[in-house]
């Protein structure tokens, strides 16, 4: 795997940090199902022992409220051999996570493709034949990412998939493995892309509720790393060393100040929130000494008052015997 696929199969990986409702919306959007917003999302272990004690490692495991698996691989280039991956990776899952001995349920799996890609069909199969001869078919998903435009992103609401475009960037500004040399409609164009388009769909999905502030932050972070490696590998294959940016300041993290103070107060409430829990804890337990001391008080007023009235009755006996002594 070169260093541009290495990069982008981390992006990949990190986009399933963002919140339920964003992967939930990728699922939707990927599967045509129709998953409510606030479903629970569970990421299942992606490393399997083999009987030969080695390890296999799949892309993404995905459990949806605790009934539902998904598999997810990512590819940058065809592999004729992924699909007999994908049926090893459900294997080992669905004996990870079976629920009895007698039956097996497998992932539902889609095999994602983010570059320019030659006759991917939209499913791919294999034949798996038993001993007794019964046979059957088991089929991946094929999802061919170029050929779907970000306006299908934005209305299946997979804007989480958004920073792949940046593959087409990657194409505009290398071809044949050469740095092309832009004109200056070439060079508006890609800004108006980068802009309206990209950055464009990302804040109206924030704007509509289809990813929290974090996701945004995030989306934005990882289309400026993907940016930043794109531009370098343009200047190694002969790009102008001196290009200015195609949309200056746009790829900047601006929401980044902000962040980090949010980071900082959120810590800060955290603490003060710690403070404030232990200072209420103290409170209750002098509440409650309090309480005990005024119970202890109570009880030691009313036997003062038995013994005031006792000595009293005392008083008066010893009155009546003295009165009595004198006759």
């Amino acid at each position: 795997m070169d260093e541009i696929s290495q990069i982008f199969d981390r992006v990949f990986k990190r986009i399933f940090t963002f919140s339920d409702k964003a992967i939930t919306n990728l699922i939707n959007g990927l599967f045509g199902t129709d998953y409510p917003p606030d479903s629970q999302i569970e990421y299942s272990n992606r490393e399997n022992t083999k009987t030969d004690l080695t390890h296999t490692y799949s892309d993404l495991f995905i459990v949806i409220n605790k009934k539902w698996h998904y598999h997810l691989e990512a590819q940058m280039y065809h592999d004729n051999a992924i699909v007999m991956r994908v049926f090893e990776y459900g294997f080992y899952h669905a004996l990870e996570t079976r629920e009895d001995n007698f039956t097996l349920r497998f992932p539902e799996p889609v095999v994602i493709y983010f570059s320019n890609v030659v006759k991917v069909p939209e499913t791919s199969s294999i034949r798996v034949v038993l001993p007794d001869q019964q046979e059957f078919t088991y089929t991946v998903k094929n999802f061919a990412y170029l050929e779907h435009d970000i306006e299908e992103l934005n209305r299946k609401k997979m804007i989480v998939f958004i920073p792949f475009q940046m593959v087409r960037v990657r194409d505009f500004l290398i071809a044949d493995g050469k740095a092309r040399i832009l004109t200056e409609n070439e060079i508006q164009e890609l800004k108006n892309f980068i802009d309206s388009d990209i950055l464009g769909s990302i804040k109206a999905n924030l704007q509509v509720g289809n990813i929290d502030l974090k996701d945004y932050d995030q989306l934005l972070e990882l289309l400026h790393q993907l940016y930043q490696q794109i531009i370098l590998q343009y200047q190694k294959k002969g790009g102008d060393k001196d290009m200015k940016p195609l949309l200056p300041g746009a790829m900047e993290l601006p929401n980044d100040k902000y962040r980090f103070r949010i980071d900082e107060l959120e810590a800060e409430i955290a603490g003060l929130k710690e403070e404030k829990a232990a200072i209420a804890e103290e409170k209750a337990a002098i509440a409650e000494e309090k309480a005990a001391m005024e119970e202890k008080n109570a009880a030691m007023e009313e036997g003062y008052t038995a013994l005031a009235e006792k000595y009293a009755a005392l008083e008066r006996e010893l009155e009546v015997l003295r009165r009595e002594h004198q006759q």
